[in-house]
């Protein structure tokens, strides 16, 4: 055996780095010195090794540096399947150990990134040996694993801990784990027109796109359609269940007491894709159910918590565990509370039923600015308009309008006349709702009436960004910074007197969500706007803008109580309803002007907003909803 002279190699990698005797000068591995050969081989196939377990990697590399490449290059692949290895560094320690000139030995450290677990870490040995003049790694086992073999193999299990449940203001569990059935089909061509048509009609799942990505997998698999509830299959087994290449696997997730409770705030879940699978962590896996919309998303890595898992050496013919190699401890997730209220949460919901129209209803409390309901209906939907809806606010704007006008020394007794039309530079503006001018009349008649003409009629009153800052007042043009994705409304400056009319009316490029609507409602009854909470401790919380002048709060208070009383929203008068505006928006939908219904009010230091798409009117359209949500509760 040939000793290196005069040189002492430090590490494995001045090695392989070119560190030679003095009589080699080339600054390559001296074949014949024993461990400069087999500490570069070990060298190179432990970069072979980290190629061959990345993604979509292949083991020929690392298989050719050794001396029985077509049963090695297999069985390291077979190692990386089972694991379901992410990634992986291997790292040579040390010197190689040469017991002659023939056969030398190296460790490798090796950390495995087990995908939706996490790292696991061993030592395992590479013993390099010459023949014939060439320098191989010997095709074992345990140059993959210490003591693996051809009589057994490695076996690994993830378990997921129950995911942790989103809470309502007092702590009760807006979501459970719930059993569920996912339904799918076998991959190939086993499922039949009639499979995927039943699935198309019963359980509104693409059979197109889901007969395609069946026979375009491979043999064997089971390609999940859609995730229902195990009541809700037990309805559809008996006349579904014997479909050709139709199959179900039994499990539980997270979810609310029904499938439309909250569901725009709580979000829903799926089988993970590329995008929700990043949000979801590295501890993830494919296969996961994860948050894709609301709350499940936003809070996906608090709620999943950590899984766990172990990895066992098991005996190749009884199947049963030789030992256990590696052992990680799952974290269960950890709660969400939020500031929802499930009693009023159901109470809105059960009034958007009523609603044959689109419709969100949005319920704060004042006082906090947070968020007590929030409901879209009247069936399930994942888009959360009530909180990302941007519609023109029609005169439940007036509100603000009537901030703006108070602001500049006029009182809910000034003169406003109330005129059919009116014509600002060329644009003919009129009135909603059939209402017929009635000539002179105060700030609070225009506002009880909702004449659009009496507020249009004091534009010359204001600034050219007169509007933008009264509703920076109400919190408009905010990021309000919420939890799940929300809109705070914009009231761009107005580009002329035109514009400037439109937005006094709520009309024009003014824009505001139902949330934003509540809260300038709440902001009424508090005298200071607030930003909207959902999730206390992760939203912003407190004053959106400085406290509203005392006089203007008053006065807003006042004829929205009129408005109650006597006014365009006295459908609320029985409900005892405190103050109220209602709002009729035109909006341009396919083509055709239609109108959107709006009321916005507040009773108690509960303040609220309901839209309804398509409405002839707020008092029409948002009324009734309004009047069986504060009729369910006092």
């Amino acid at each position: 055996m040939k000793r290196t002279a005069a040189i002492v190699c430090l590490s494995a990698l001045l090695v392989t780095a070119g560190c030679t005797d003095s009589k080699s000068g080339s600054g390559k591995p001296d074949p014949n010195n024993e461990t400069q050969a087999s500490a570069a081989l070990v060298k190179s196939f432990a970069a072979a090794w980290v190629k061959a377990w990345a993604p979509n990697g292949k083991p020929d590399e690392a298989a050719a540096l050794t001396d029985a490449p077509t049963t090695f290059g297999p069985r390291l692949d077979g190692v990386d399947t089972a694991l379901v290895a992410q990634s992986v560094t291997v790292t040579p320690q040390g010197d190689p150990k040469c017991s002659d000139s023939n056969t030398c030995t190296q460790d490798l450290a090796v950390e495995a990134i087990l995908r939706g677990i996490g790292t696991m870490k061993w030592t395992s040995s590479a013993t390099a040996v010459k023949t014939g003049g060439t320098w191989k790694i010997k095709a074992s086992g345990d140059t993959i694993y210490p003591g693996l073999s051809d009589a057994n193999y490695l076996k690994r299990v993830r378990t997921a801990p129950n995911r942790a449940s989103i809470l309502d203001r007092t702590g009760k569990p807006l979501t459970t784990n719930r059993p569920v059935v996912i339904v799918g089909v076998a991959s190939g061509n086993v499922a039949t027109a009639a499979t995927y048509a039943a699935l198309q009609q019963k359980l509104q799942v693409d059979g197109a796109k889901l007969r395609t990505r069946a026979t375009t997998a491979p043999a064997g698999q089971f390609i999940d359609a859609i995730t229902i509830r195990a009541e809700d299959w037990d309805k559809l087994r008996p006349t579904m269940g014997k479909l050709p290449g139709l199959l179900t696997m039994g499990g539980t997730q997270s979810l609310p007491e029904s499938a439309n409770f909250a569901r725009s705030v709580i979000g829903t879940m799926r089988t993970a894709t590329a995008e929700t699978l990043k949000n979801a962590g590295p501890t993830a896996s494919s296969a996961d159910l994860v948050g894709t919309t609301g709350l499940q998303y936003s809070f996906q890595q608090q709620l999943a918590g950590t899984p766990g898992g172990t990895v066992t050496l098991r005996d190749g013919k009884t199947k049963m565990a030789i030992k256990e190699v590696f052992n990680q401890q799952g974290k269960p997730g950890t709660v969400v509370k939020t500031t929802l209220d499930t009693n009023l949460q159901r109470y809105a919901e059960a009034a958007l039923a009523t609603s044959k129209l689109p419709a969100s209803l949005v319920a704060v409390q004042a006082s906090t600015g947070q968020i007590l309901a929030a409901a879209n209906g009247p069936t399930a939907t994942s888009y959360n308009r009530a909180f990302q809806g941007q519609y023109a606010p029609g005169s439940t704007f007036k509100i603000v309008t009537s901030a703006a006008l108070l602001g500049t020394g006029m009182t809910a007794n000034s003169p406003m006349p109330c005129t059919n039309t009116i014509n600002v530079f060329g644009k003919t503006f009129k009135n909603y709702d059939g209402l017929a001018a009635y000539g002179t009349g105060t700030m609070e008649k225009a506002f009880i009436n909702s004449c659009n003409t009496a507020f249009i009629s004091q534009n010359g009153r204001l600034p050219a960004d007169g509007m933008t800052k009264a509703a920076a007042m109400f919190g408009f043009g905010q990021d309000l910074k919420l939890s799940i994705p929300a809109y705070g409304g914009k009231v761009p400056a107005p580009k002329d007197v035109v514009a400037e009319s439109a937005s006094m009316i709520g009309q024009g490029t003014v824009t505001a969500s139902p949330l934003q609507m509540a809260m300038v409602a709440g902001a009424v009854k508090n005298g200071t706007a607030l930003k909207p909470v959902l999730v206390p401790g992760k939203d912003a919380n407190g004053p959106v803008a400085s406290a509203l002048p005392a006089a203007t709060t008053n006065a807003l208070r006042a004829m929205m109580r009129a408005n109650v009383q006597g006014g365009t929203a006295s459908v609320l008068k029985g409900v005892g309803a405190n103050g109220a505006k209602t709002g009729t928006a035109e909006v341009v939908s396919n083509g055709k002007v239609i109108t959107n219904g709006w009321m916005v009010g507040y009773r108690g230091d509960v303040a609220f907003a309901v839209i309804v798409e398509g409405g002839a009117s707020g008092s029409k359209a948002a009324g009734p909803i309004l009047n069986n949500f504060l009729g369910r509760f006092k």
